[in-house]
């Protein structure tokens, strides 16, 4: 499946995470955190959160944490906050070929990033074939 990549402006960053949140608000993702650490260490990438319902996706606009981006993701007590203090750069990875909305890509000051996948329904409708 081919993908590209969009830079998303950073004078449009709230309006564009807002939209995710309106548009998409429940669909479940996946959240990893890849930090320099983590790269270093081989570890691989960090899971913050697996197939949890999207709650919100938004960018702090006043108080000790302007600027940054917050993602909620869950329900009750199964419920994640993460938030990315300093993002330097917002990428959307789209499926070539429908432009639905595969990842997010919030890289952070200091070369760490935090990826959001997106989940979609069919590939969660599809039954496994056992042989």
């Amino acid at each position: 499946m081919a993908h590209t990549n969009q830079e998303i402006p950073r004078d449009q960053w709230a309006s564009y995470l807002a939209g995710i949140t309106e548009r998409i608000r429940h669909q479940r993702v996946r959240v990893e955190s890849i930090t320099l650490e983590s790269l270093s260490l081989d570890t691989g990438d960090q899971e913050i959160a697996r197939s949890l319902p999207l709650v919100e996706i938004s960018l702090e606009r006043k108080g000790s944490d302007l600027g940054a981006v917050q993602i909620i993701a869950g329900h009750g007590d199964d419920e994640i906050t993460h938030r990315v203090l300093e993002p330097e750069r917002i990428t959307a990875e789209l499926d070539a070929d429908s432009s639905a909305l595969e990842c997010l890509e919030i890289a952070e000051k200091g070369g760490g990033k935090l990826l959001v996948f997106f989940e979609r329904a069919q590939d969660a409708d599809v039954p496994t074939l056992r042989i």
